[in-house]
C-alpha cells in the first residue's frame, strides 16, 4: 500500500506484481464533493471478502475479524448519524445552511 495523497488517495499493489489498483476518497474541496468512495464502502467490501473467505475455509481468526468491522462498521454509522445532526441542529439554530455541511 502507498499513499498518493494521504487520507485521500492509495494504491493497493496486486499480489506478486508491480501493478496496482488506486482507491480515492470523496473529499470536500471549496464547499463541494470530489467523487470517491467512502470509508463505509470500503468496510463493506471486507466484511464480504471475510465472509465469502470463511466460506472457502472457515476460521475463528477470519470470524473475528467479521465481528471487529461490524463493530467499525457500526462506530462509522453512529458518526455520520451524530454528524447529520449537527448540520440540522445548525440550519435550524442560524436559519441557514451549513457551509461544512
Amino acid at each position: 500500500m502507498q499513499s498518493t495523497n494521504p487520507g485521500v488517495a492509495y494504491r493497493l499493489f496486486n499480489f506478486k506484481s508491480e501493478q496496482y489498483q488506486e482507491v480515492l476518497f470523496t473529499t470536500k474541496v471549496d464547499g463541494q464533493y470530489v467523487p470517491g468512495t467512502t470509508n463505509e464502502e470500503v468496510i463493506e467490501m471486507m466484511i464480504d471478502r471475510f465472509y465469502e473467505l470463511n466460506k472457502k475455509s472457515f476460521s475463528s481468526e477470519n470470524q473475528v475479524v467479521i465481528l471487529l468491522l461490524k463493530i467499525i462498521r457500526q462506530q462509522l454509522s453512529k458518526r455520520l448519524s451524530r454528524k447529520i445532526e449537527n448540520v440540522k441542529n445548525y440550519e435550524q439554530s442560524t436559519g441557514q445552511r451549513n457551509p461544512e455541511g
